[in-house]
């Protein structure tokens, strides 16, 4: 069942306020300093989030849906499109990389993709065609798709962004390199 607009909206402005305290204080805050720092009252949140592990991985949840989405919209094919997605994915992270960095999970990616959790599999299920596609093309040597994808997510890990951006590289310098780095890690070099 959806949820009623205004109700959605509350809730999208709590995950909001969640990553900004997850951000700002890592796992250092309650449901009631959420509905101080959100402006609503504590009873409030409790009808959205049954505890704060439910706010960390509602949070996760939109964010990883909202990357998919993105990365899934990104057009073309062959390697402009994987330079593409990869400048779409680091825009992104620069937004919520440091609140990410909080709440990651201690399994392995492709354990959660093979134990079915959702957001991991979508992102998985979104650049598996990236990747088969440079493969298709010639762009890279034909290898495991797991593996490429491992490699990928390794790279674009968002505290390597993080990192990166705290150095003040711009978007464009983070995504170029990591990028280069990707396709040099598929290419055996």
């Amino acid at each position: 069942m959806a949820l009623r607009r205004d109700t959605a909206r509350t809730r999208d402005r709590l995950l909001d306020t969640a990553g900004r305290l997850l951000a700002e204080r890592g796992l250092a805050f309650s449901l009631p300093d959420l509905a101080k720092a959100g402006g609503v009252a504590t009873a409030t949140v409790y009808r959205h989030f049954e505890d704060i592990r439910d706010v960390h991985r509602e949070f996760y949840y939109r964010l990883i849906d909202q990357l998919v989405a993105a990365l899934k919209a990104v057009p073309g094919d062959g390697t402009r499109r994987f330079a593409d997605t990869c400048a779409r994915w680091v825009e992104l992270a620069q937004h919520w990389g440091r609140a990410a960095t909080r709440i990651r999970s201690p399994e392995g990616f492709l354990e959660r993709v093979r134990a079915g959790d959702p957001p991991t599999s979508e992102l998985h299920a979104a650049l598996a065609p990236v990747v088969r596609e440079l493969i298709a093309s010639g762009e890279i040597p034909d290898q495991d798709t797991d593996y490429a994808i491992l490699v990928w997510i390794t790279l674009f890990d968002e505290r390597v962004i993080v990192d990166l951006t705290e150095l003040g590289w711009p978007v464009s310098r983070i995504a170029q390199t990591l990028s280069a780095s990707v396709l040099g890690a598929w290419q055996g070099k």
